[in-house]
């Protein structure tokens, strides 16, 4: 009788631990699928996030969940995707201000039980929740538009009514076809018709329109000439940013008359600045040295006064955007990417800083700044990529303004920890001047250093982006469009 009890016993025993058993398994089972589900709902969050760009359609968010669920193996029951569409009433988390790209997916499954299916229990219910976040794009337009920019035009070129195509004057008061679609669907045309620069404006025009989705992302837009300009401080209103594009013209000079020295008077001789020959009548450029001696004869080579390519200044005021902009005052995102596209056609030769305020340009018995006068190019800088000056305050005589520009590349890419900003800098050379051969030999180097070209590759390197090369505007549109493909990849990154 005791043995026959003893077995009962140990049958239930017996039973109980595989219940016990069973259950521990099925507990284990169930949070290994729920982990493998958290994990699917994390990846088809970020791939529905992925989606949100210019162009995308909201019904491909939650195929693109759902395809990364089922890549992960897991069988949903019920699948959900919410995001901030400007058409829908959702918690501050998912439409914070200022906007973000965020998504959540939300999905359930049935865990599939094995022990406790002997007791009819073959599965149970798990769900879970994940909100991924694509970041917006805060991207700084930095655009040359110096004299130069009215290259493609031919010394004496004309239009229809005898006025030279070179002089930006004459080439930004061109009525001329191009114009831009905005949100509402109205061309909006704008005048000038300066080669290449109009071009640049339409291919930088056509680069907003594919990239910037609005409200999430950001452009602003600096132009520099010889001096830097705000433009645009960070916007993301698409229309305001496309009409602060095309309402951009090439610099026609200073037509200010007075004292050399004085704050307005960048080009003291002659009203207007502009400089036509008296024997051919062709337009020569603005009225620099060469042109008009300065009363200051010490002064008649001194190509502070006509330097019109200020990269170091268009530089400074772009990374200045990412810590508040013009007045200081402005949404600073670290959440965001943060992007510099710099464009010109030429070498740094134009900036100025200090307290008083004085250019970097070392006279003529240093580093040969000043060059020779009208028959070697008036640069502002030593003609050598291989030498780097400065700061300004420990070495004034040598400081010129490629150490200007090369200082502010740092600015601008380099991380936090070493006094950058940290952003991806993109750097477009133009044209012919880019590559044009200084006429100083570098003795480093053992060459003619292209300084152009010098210049940009470093920026782009120092910045994480990457240096393209445009012998002609023909070459833009593709460039930008590149730089839109790279922008993505780092995204996804």
């Amino acid at each position: 009788m005791e043995h026959g009890q003893v077995l009962v016993i140990v049958a239930f025993a017996i039973v109980g631990l595989v219940a016990i058993i069973g259950l521990a398994l099925d507990v284990g089972t169930m949070f290994i699928q729920y982990a493998r589900l958290r994990r699917a709902v994390d990846s088809a969050a970020l791939a529905a996030a992925l989606q949100i760009r210019e162009g995308y359609d909201p019904a491909n968010l939650a195929p693109a969940a759902e395809d990364f669920l089922n890549l992960n193996g897991i069988q949903t029951t019920a699948v959900s995707v919410e995001y901030c569409h400007l058409d829908t009433n959702l918690p501050a988390d998912l439409c914070p201000t200022p906007p973000r790209k965020l998504v959540r997916v939300t999905a359930a499954a049935n865990a599939q039980l094995n022990f406790l299916a002997v007791i009819g229990i073959n599965s149970v219910p798990i769900a879970a929740t994940a909100t991924s976040e694509t970041a917006s794009i805060d991207m700084v337009l930095v655009i040359d538009r110096s004299e130069s920019m009215t290259y493609d035009f031919a010394v004496g070129q004309t239009d229809g009514s005898g006025r030279q195509m070179r002089d930006p004057s004459v080439c930004n008061a061109v009525d001329s076809p191009h114009f831009y679609t905005d949100s509402g669907g109205v061309n909006h045309f704008y005048t000038g018709d300066c080669l290449p620069f109009d071009t640049v404006k339409d291919s930088a025009i056509k680069f907003v329109n594919k990239f910037m989705f609005e409200p999430y992302d950001r452009v602003a837009v600096i132009s520099f000439a010889k001096d830097a300009k705000y433009n645009l401080d960070f916007s993301n209103d698409k229309d305001t940013v496309l009409e602060e594009i095309a309402n951009l013209t090439v610099y026609e000079g200073d037509e200010s008359i007075g004292d050399h020295s004085g704050a307005s008077a960048i080009y003291p001789i002659g009203n207007p600045s502009r400089y036509y020959d008296t024997v051919s009548g062709n337009y020569l450029g603005l009225n620099c040295p060469f042109a008009f001696l300065p009363a200051v004869p010490a002064d008649a080579n001194n190509p502070s006064y006509c330097t019109t390519t200020n990269l170091g200044g268009g530089l400074l005021d772009a990374g200045t955007e990412f810590s508040g902009g013009s007045t200081g005052t402005g949404i600073v995102r670290q959440n965001a990417l943060w992007v510099v596209v710099l464009l010109t056609d030429g070498v740094a030769n134009a900036g100025y800083g200090g307290n008083p305020q004085a250019y970097y340009c070392p006279g003529p018995t240093v580093d040969n700044t000043w060059f020779g006068g009208p028959t070697v190019p008036f640069l502002c800088n030593d003609g050598l990529s291989s030498t780097r000056h400065g700061p300004p305050n420990t070495d004034p005589t040598h400081y010129d303004a490629e150490d200007y520009a090369y200082d502010m590349a740092d600015f601008v890419g380099k991380p936090s920890d070493q006094g950058g900003q940290g952003a991806y800098l993109y750097t477009i050379g133009l044209g012919p001047q880019v590559v044009l051969p200084s006429p100083v030999f570098d003795t480093t180097t053992g060459k003619n250093d292209l300084l152009g070209q010098d210049f940009l590759q470093y920026a782009a390197t120092v910045g994480n982006g990457i240096y393209y090369p445009a012998p002609t505007s023909a070459e833009l549109s593709n460039i930008f469009q590149a730089i839109a493909d790279n922008i993505a990849t780092v995204l996804t990154k």
